[in-house]
């Protein structure tokens, strides 16, 4: 990886979960010659397309990394690993002379990024027989820190709670039409994914491998998922404002349009002065519920 002696200019577009961060990502890509780089903790799972929203077909011929890169019936993807991949995606990316654009709605992903997160610990020392296994070596060395600075635009796609509701179940049953019941199944029965797995996984995952087991009927998986995506759409929300709070400047883009991305973007890359962030989330608290 190259030794860049200024920040790297990256792109960051987030957002609740259902709002079409994906196809803004691919037209900001095709644009401004990007490459996209998943920040979703289940894109990464091969196998695991319409459950975690892959939506493959819309990225043409836009370069995507950190997308099933991982077995879900062998591995577990986790923190420490997606830092180390995520920076690795950005320096290749910028080495290239591409715009390396994050999108996805992983907040802690995206916190780790924006904030740089280091790896403490190092590697663990050798195991006694019946001594206790330790999860850190405070004493060593941290095992990762960023390699390089960054020098990010983010961006979240904003609509109104209640939209976001609406726009979650209809997504919700046109995954249901669209074999995400097929999807589990055959993660189950064909590719050894345990279901205790499975409800590791959560949401959609989790609740279509109780359907499977015949511990609910269909009727109440559909109705107990659709609260569980909003529930976590919400959550989503939450750290959003506590990404602002802490500083973070985020654009959020109403109905994915206002302000104009693209314009953002262009002024972005030209290090022009942008526009002061004329709504926040967290200055928003008492939006109905979902």
């Amino acid at each position: 990886m190259a030794d860049f002696h200024n920040s790297v200019p990256i792109l960051v577009l987030t957002g609740p979960t259902a709002t079409g961060k994906t196809r803004l990502a691919v037209e900001l890509a095709k644009h401004f010659n990007g490459e996209i780089i998943s920040a979703d903790s289940r894109q990464v799972y091969r196998g695991m397309d319409i459950g975690s929203g892959k939506d493959i077909a819309e990225y043409g011929d836009v370069p995507y990394h950190l997308i099933d890169i991982a077995d879900p019936a062998a591995e577990v993807y986790n923190l420490g690993r997606f830092c180390r991949d995520a920076w690795q995606a950005i320096g290749d990316i910028a080495e290239r002379g591409k715009l390396p654009i994050i999108c996805g709605g992983t907040a802690l992903y995206i916190a780790a990024i924006l904030d740089g997160y280091r790896l403490p610990g190092g590697a663990l020392p050798p195991r006694s027989y019946d001594t206790p296994r330790i999860r850190q070596n405070p004493d060593a060395p941290d095992s990762f820190t960023p390699p390089f600075a960054i020098n990010p635009l983010v961006m979240g796609i904003y609509y109104p709670r209640m939209e976001v509701r609406k726009r979650i179940e209809q997504r919700l049953d046109a995954r249901l039409q669209n074999g995400m019941i097929e999807e589990v199944r055959h993660l189950h029965d064909d590719c050894g994914v345990a279901y205790q797995t499975m409800e590791f996984f959560g949401l959609e995952y989790r609740e279509i491998s109780l359907y499977l087991q015949n511990r609910c009927s269909c009727e109440q998986m559909r109705e107990t998922l659709l609260n569980r995506i909003r529930q976590f759409a919400k959550r989503q929300d939450i750290f959003f404002r506590k990404l602002e709070r802490e500083g973070h400047q985020i654009y959020w883009l109403k109905s994915g349009s206002e302000p104009d991305p693209f314009a953002l973007t262009a002024d972005f890359l030209a290090a022009k002065k942008l526009p002061e962030v004329s709504f926040r989330l967290c200055d928003h608290l008492n939006q109905p519920s979902r």
